[in-house]
Protein backbone atom coordinates (compact mmCIF):
# COMPACT_ATOMS: atom_id res chain seq x y z
CA UNK A 1 0.00 0.00 0.00
CA UNK A 2 1.14 3.41 -0.62
CA UNK A 3 1.33 6.01 2.20
CA UNK A 4 1.91 9.64 1.82
CA UNK A 5 3.53 11.44 4.55
CA UNK A 6 5.32 14.08 5.83
CA UNK A 7 9.06 13.28 5.95
CA UNK A 8 12.03 14.86 7.22
CA UNK A 9 14.93 13.68 4.69
CA UNK A 10 18.32 15.47 6.54
CA UNK A 11 19.23 16.40 10.29
CA UNK A 12 17.34 19.98 11.48
CA UNK A 13 15.31 19.73 7.83
CA UNK A 14 11.68 20.91 6.98
CA UNK A 15 9.04 18.51 6.85
CA UNK A 16 8.21 17.83 2.26
CA UNK A 17 6.13 15.45 1.24
CA UNK A 18 6.79 11.74 0.96
CA UNK A 19 5.60 8.18 0.01
CA UNK A 20 6.31 4.82 0.80
CA UNK A 21 4.87 1.37 0.38
CA UNK A 22 3.69 -0.94 3.19
CA UNK A 23 2.29 -4.06 2.76
CA UNK A 24 -0.17 -5.24 4.87
CA UNK A 25 0.36 -8.84 6.70
CA UNK A 26 -1.77 -10.95 8.59
CA UNK A 27 -0.93 -9.37 11.94
CA UNK A 28 -1.20 -5.96 10.29
CA UNK A 29 -3.83 -3.21 11.09
CA UNK A 30 -4.04 0.06 8.38
CA UNK A 31 -5.28 2.82 11.24
CA UNK A 32 -6.40 5.73 9.23
CA UNK A 33 -4.52 9.18 11.43
CA UNK A 34 -6.55 11.33 12.48
CA UNK A 35 -4.50 12.83 15.18
CA UNK A 36 -0.65 12.88 16.10
CA UNK A 37 1.49 14.96 18.08
CA UNK A 38 3.84 17.14 17.84
CA UNK A 39 6.16 15.86 20.70
CA UNK A 40 9.55 17.27 21.57
CA UNK A 41 11.22 13.96 21.54
CA UNK A 42 9.90 14.46 18.21
CA UNK A 43 12.01 17.27 17.70
CA UNK A 44 14.58 15.53 18.52
CA UNK A 45 14.54 13.00 16.45
CA UNK A 46 14.56 15.98 13.69
CA UNK A 47 17.81 17.51 15.56
CA UNK A 48 19.13 13.91 15.54
CA UNK A 49 19.87 14.64 19.35
CA UNK A 50 21.16 10.49 20.55
CA UNK A 51 22.38 9.87 17.13
CA UNK A 52 19.81 7.04 16.04
CA UNK A 53 17.77 9.34 13.43
CA UNK A 54 17.33 7.38 10.20
CA UNK A 55 16.63 9.61 7.81
CA UNK A 56 14.26 10.13 5.66
CA UNK A 57 12.26 10.38 8.76
CA UNK A 58 8.54 10.34 9.48
CA UNK A 59 8.25 11.54 13.35
CA UNK A 60 5.27 11.02 15.32
CA UNK A 61 4.89 8.73 18.40
CA UNK A 62 1.65 9.14 19.51
CA UNK A 63 -0.91 8.47 17.40
CA UNK A 64 -4.97 8.49 17.33
CA UNK A 65 -6.70 7.13 14.04
CA UNK A 66 -9.61 4.64 12.42
CA UNK A 67 -8.79 1.13 11.40
CA UNK A 68 -9.42 0.68 7.81
CA UNK A 69 -8.66 -2.95 7.54
CA UNK A 70 -7.29 -5.70 9.84
CA UNK A 71 -4.62 -8.87 8.56
CA UNK A 72 -6.51 -12.44 8.86
CA UNK A 73 -4.82 -13.09 12.22
CA UNK A 74 -5.99 -9.76 13.94
CA UNK A 75 -8.71 -11.06 16.61
CA UNK A 76 -9.46 -8.08 18.80
CA UNK A 77 -9.91 -4.99 16.05
CA UNK A 78 -11.92 -4.27 13.35
CA UNK A 79 -12.23 -1.79 10.33
CA UNK A 80 -14.14 1.27 12.22
CA UNK A 81 -12.33 0.85 15.68
CA UNK A 82 -10.76 3.57 17.15
CA UNK A 83 -7.17 2.94 18.34
CA UNK A 84 -4.54 4.95 19.76
CA UNK A 85 -0.48 3.96 18.42
CA UNK A 86 2.78 4.41 20.50
CA UNK A 87 6.23 4.55 20.10
CA UNK A 88 6.82 0.85 20.02
CA UNK A 89 5.27 -1.07 17.14
CA UNK A 90 6.68 -4.03 17.11
CA UNK A 91 8.74 -7.01 19.37
CA UNK A 92 9.98 -10.55 18.74
CA UNK A 93 7.51 -12.08 21.08
CA UNK A 94 10.35 -14.81 21.60
CA UNK A 95 12.72 -13.39 24.26
CA UNK A 96 12.65 -13.18 27.88
CA UNK A 97 11.75 -9.55 27.96
CA UNK A 98 8.58 -10.28 25.68
CA UNK A 99 7.79 -14.03 27.35
CA UNK A 100 7.87 -12.23 30.98
CA UNK A 101 5.34 -9.40 29.47
CA UNK A 102 7.76 -6.28 29.55
CA UNK A 103 7.94 -6.47 25.80
CA UNK A 104 9.04 -2.46 25.54
CA UNK A 105 12.54 -4.28 26.59
CA UNK A 106 12.84 -6.31 23.50
CA UNK A 107 16.44 -6.29 22.04
CA UNK A 108 14.45 -6.53 18.52
CA UNK A 109 11.73 -3.90 19.63
CA UNK A 110 10.56 -1.79 16.50
CA UNK A 111 10.40 1.89 17.16
CA UNK A 112 9.36 5.02 15.17
CA UNK A 113 12.37 7.06 14.09
CA UNK A 114 14.56 4.44 13.83
CA UNK A 115 12.85 1.44 12.97
CA UNK A 116 9.33 2.10 11.19
CA UNK A 117 7.75 5.75 9.60
CA UNK A 118 5.18 7.05 12.15
CA UNK A 119 2.29 9.37 12.46
CA UNK A 120 2.80 12.35 10.53
CA UNK A 121 0.98 10.29 7.61
CA UNK A 122 -2.54 9.86 6.00
CA UNK A 123 -1.76 6.19 7.31
CA UNK A 124 -0.07 3.88 9.32
CA UNK A 125 0.17 -0.01 9.17
CA UNK A 126 1.10 -1.73 12.72
CA UNK A 127 1.01 -4.62 14.01
CA UNK A 128 -2.31 -4.98 15.47
CA UNK A 129 -0.36 -6.04 19.02
CA UNK A 130 0.57 -2.35 19.03
CA UNK A 131 -3.11 -0.58 18.20
CA UNK A 132 -4.72 -0.34 21.38
CA UNK A 133 -8.55 0.29 21.28
CA UNK A 134 -9.58 3.71 23.30
CA UNK A 135 -12.12 3.58 25.60
CA UNK A 136 -15.50 5.34 24.80
CA UNK A 137 -15.25 8.72 26.76
CA UNK A 138 -11.63 9.60 25.81
CA UNK A 139 -11.08 12.07 23.57
CA UNK A 140 -9.20 11.86 20.53
CA UNK A 141 -6.71 14.44 20.04
CA UNK A 142 -6.56 14.78 24.23
CA UNK A 143 -5.50 10.86 23.92
CA UNK A 144 -2.98 11.31 21.69
CA UNK A 145 -0.39 12.09 24.06
CA UNK A 146 -1.22 9.75 26.39
CA UNK A 147 0.22 7.09 23.82
CA UNK A 148 3.45 7.81 25.32
CA UNK A 149 3.76 10.86 27.79
CA UNK A 150 1.37 9.46 29.85
CA UNK A 151 2.02 5.76 29.54
CA UNK A 152 5.73 6.46 30.24
CA UNK A 153 4.76 8.19 33.66
CA UNK A 154 1.67 6.11 34.15
CA UNK A 155 4.55 3.08 34.24
CA UNK A 156 6.83 4.91 36.36
CA UNK A 157 4.37 5.67 39.06
CA UNK A 158 3.08 2.30 39.31
CA UNK A 159 6.65 0.85 39.49
CA UNK A 160 7.14 2.82 42.71
CA UNK A 161 4.63 0.59 44.04
CA UNK A 162 3.20 3.63 46.11
CA UNK A 163 0.58 3.04 49.17
CA UNK A 164 -2.06 5.42 49.10
CA UNK A 165 -1.80 8.96 50.35
CA UNK A 166 1.73 8.81 49.72
CA UNK A 167 3.41 12.38 49.54
CA UNK A 168 4.46 12.95 46.01
CA UNK A 169 6.47 15.39 43.89
CA UNK A 170 6.61 16.18 40.10
CA UNK A 171 9.63 17.80 38.79
CA UNK A 172 8.62 20.01 35.60
CA UNK A 173 5.03 20.67 34.37
CA UNK A 174 5.31 20.27 30.77
CA UNK A 175 3.58 17.12 28.84
CA UNK A 176 4.47 14.98 30.81
CA UNK A 177 4.61 16.39 33.85
CA UNK A 178 0.89 17.82 33.80
CA UNK A 179 -0.22 13.90 32.65
CA UNK A 180 1.45 12.94 36.00
CA UNK A 181 0.07 15.10 38.31
CA UNK A 182 -3.06 14.30 37.22
CA UNK A 183 -2.49 10.21 37.26
CA UNK A 184 -0.63 10.70 40.88
CA UNK A 185 -3.42 13.08 41.95
CA UNK A 186 -6.14 10.79 41.01
CA UNK A 187 -4.46 7.78 42.81
CA UNK A 188 -5.13 9.47 45.90
CA UNK A 189 -1.91 10.68 46.58
CA UNK A 190 -0.65 13.97 48.02
CA UNK A 191 0.89 15.75 44.96
CA UNK A 192 3.17 18.90 44.45
CA UNK A 193 4.73 20.85 41.80
CA UNK A 194 8.39 21.46 41.80
CA UNK A 195 8.78 24.12 39.00
CA UNK A 196 10.52 27.25 38.37
CA UNK A 197 7.33 29.16 37.20
CA UNK A 198 5.11 30.83 39.43
CA UNK A 199 3.12 31.35 35.99
CA UNK A 200 1.79 27.53 36.28
CA UNK A 201 0.61 27.76 40.03
CA UNK A 202 -3.11 27.87 38.89
CA UNK A 203 -2.40 25.26 35.99
CA UNK A 204 -0.92 22.80 38.63
CA UNK A 205 -3.93 23.83 41.25
CA UNK A 206 -6.58 23.00 38.82
CA UNK A 207 -4.85 19.70 38.17
CA UNK A 208 -5.10 18.61 41.57
CA UNK A 209 -1.53 19.92 42.99
CA UNK A 210 0.45 22.03 45.49
CA UNK A 211 2.45 24.76 43.77
CA UNK A 212 6.61 24.35 44.89
CA UNK A 213 9.03 27.45 43.30
CA UNK A 214 11.91 25.24 43.39
CA UNK A 215 13.74 28.40 42.37
CA UNK A 216 13.30 29.67 46.46
CA UNK A 217 15.83 28.13 48.17
CA UNK A 218 14.14 28.51 51.04
CA UNK A 219 11.30 26.65 49.22
CA UNK A 220 13.24 23.64 48.66
CA UNK A 221 15.03 23.57 52.49
CA UNK A 222 11.52 23.49 53.65
CA UNK A 223 10.96 20.25 51.52
CA UNK A 224 14.03 18.71 52.55
CA UNK A 225 13.22 14.80 53.46
CA UNK A 226 9.38 15.53 52.19
CA UNK A 227 8.31 13.11 49.99
CA UNK A 228 8.45 9.44 49.23
CA UNK A 229 8.67 9.78 45.81
CA UNK A 230 9.54 12.43 42.83
CA UNK A 231 8.97 12.03 39.51
CA UNK A 232 11.45 14.03 37.27
CA UNK A 233 10.23 15.08 33.36
CA UNK A 234 12.90 18.14 33.09
CA UNK A 235 15.16 17.59 29.70
CA UNK A 236 17.46 20.61 31.27
CA UNK A 237 20.43 20.01 33.69
CA UNK A 238 19.46 20.62 37.33
CA UNK A 239 21.14 20.07 40.58
CA UNK A 240 19.86 16.36 41.31
CA UNK A 241 22.13 16.80 45.28
CA UNK A 242 19.28 19.07 45.82
CA UNK A 243 16.17 17.00 44.77
CA UNK A 244 17.51 14.15 46.32
CA UNK A 245 17.30 16.14 49.52
CA UNK A 246 14.00 16.11 49.17
CA UNK A 247 13.37 12.60 49.77
CA UNK A 248 12.56 10.90 52.68
CA UNK A 249 14.52 7.96 53.86
CA UNK A 250 13.93 4.49 51.39
CA UNK A 251 12.39 7.45 49.03
CA UNK A 252 12.32 6.99 45.60
CA UNK A 253 13.39 8.94 42.21
CA UNK A 254 12.31 7.97 39.10
CA UNK A 255 13.68 9.92 35.95
CA UNK A 256 11.31 9.59 32.51
CA UNK A 257 13.61 12.76 30.96
CA UNK A 258 16.90 13.39 31.17
CA UNK A 259 19.02 16.25 29.93
CA UNK A 260 22.16 16.03 27.06
CA UNK A 261 24.43 17.54 30.19
CA UNK A 262 25.35 15.19 32.91
CA UNK A 263 23.37 15.07 35.94
CA UNK A 264 26.26 14.82 39.39
CA UNK A 265 24.97 13.04 42.52
CA UNK A 266 26.85 12.63 45.31
CA UNK A 267 26.90 9.36 46.65
CA UNK A 268 26.19 9.31 50.21
CA UNK A 269 22.47 10.84 49.76
CA UNK A 270 21.75 7.30 48.74
CA UNK A 271 24.09 4.95 50.96
CA UNK A 272 22.74 7.18 53.63
CA UNK A 273 19.09 7.14 53.75
CA UNK A 274 18.25 3.79 51.68
CA UNK A 275 17.03 6.60 48.89
CA UNK A 276 17.02 4.97 44.88
CA UNK A 277 17.16 6.16 41.92
CA UNK A 278 15.02 4.58 38.96
CA UNK A 279 14.70 5.52 35.49
CA UNK A 280 11.48 4.21 33.09
CA UNK A 281 11.17 3.54 29.82
CA UNK A 282 7.36 3.76 27.92
CA UNK A 283 5.61 1.08 28.75
CA UNK A 284 4.38 -2.44 28.21
CA UNK A 285 1.33 -3.65 25.99
CA UNK A 286 -0.67 -4.28 29.20
CA UNK A 287 0.46 -1.41 31.12
CA UNK A 288 -0.96 0.82 27.75
CA UNK A 289 -4.62 -0.59 28.34
CA UNK A 290 -4.45 -0.36 31.80
CA UNK A 291 -3.28 3.19 31.64
CA UNK A 292 -6.14 3.61 28.96
CA UNK A 293 -9.01 2.82 30.81
CA UNK A 294 -7.61 4.03 34.50
CA UNK A 295 -7.41 7.63 32.39
CA UNK A 296 -10.85 6.64 30.98
CA UNK A 297 -12.20 5.87 34.63
CA UNK A 298 -10.55 9.09 36.02
CA UNK A 299 -10.87 11.54 33.25
CA UNK A 300 -7.24 12.26 33.15
CA UNK A 301 -6.59 13.81 29.67
CA UNK A 302 -3.60 15.83 28.30
CA UNK A 303 -4.27 19.78 27.53
CA UNK A 304 -3.66 20.36 23.88
CA UNK A 305 -3.86 22.72 21.29
CA UNK A 306 -5.13 21.06 17.56
CA UNK A 307 -3.28 22.68 14.71
CA UNK A 308 -3.94 21.15 11.07
CA UNK A 309 -1.33 18.74 9.66
CA UNK A 310 -0.81 21.83 7.10
CA UNK A 311 0.75 23.76 9.81
CA UNK A 312 3.08 21.00 10.31
CA UNK A 313 6.39 22.82 10.01
CA UNK A 314 5.19 25.60 12.58
CA UNK A 315 3.86 23.29 15.10
CA UNK A 316 7.78 22.00 14.81
CA UNK A 317 9.28 25.71 15.35
CA UNK A 318 7.00 26.14 18.21
CA UNK A 319 7.79 22.77 19.93
CA UNK A 320 11.47 23.73 19.40
CA UNK A 321 11.27 27.43 20.70
CA UNK A 322 9.00 26.22 23.62
CA UNK A 323 6.71 28.51 22.26
CA UNK A 324 3.97 25.48 22.39
CA UNK A 325 1.30 24.63 24.74
CA UNK A 326 1.06 21.45 26.82
CA UNK A 327 0.41 19.40 23.92
CA UNK A 328 0.44 20.38 20.21
CA UNK A 329 -1.57 18.01 18.03
CA UNK A 330 -1.93 17.29 14.22
CA UNK A 331 -5.44 16.91 13.07
CA UNK A 332 -6.40 15.34 9.86
CA UNK A 333 -9.19 17.33 8.65
CA UNK A 334 -9.69 15.94 4.92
Amino acid sequence: MRIQAHAVKEKGGRTEPFTYERDLTGRDVLVKVTHCSVARGDVQYIDDDWGDARFPLVPGHEIVGVVEAAGADVADLRAGDRVGVGYQQGACFECAYCREGTEQLCPRQEVVAVDRYGGWADHIVVDGRFAFQLPAPLESAASAPLMSSGLTVFTAIRRAQLPTASRVAVMGVGGLGHLAIQFLHQMGHGVSALSHSPAKRQLIERLGGAYVDVADPEQRALHWQAFDFILSTVNVAYDLDSCVRMLKPKGQLCLVAGPVEQLKLSGGLLSNSMRAIYGNYIGSRADTASMLRFAAEHGVAAIVEVVPFARIDEAIDRVRGRDAPLGLVLENRA
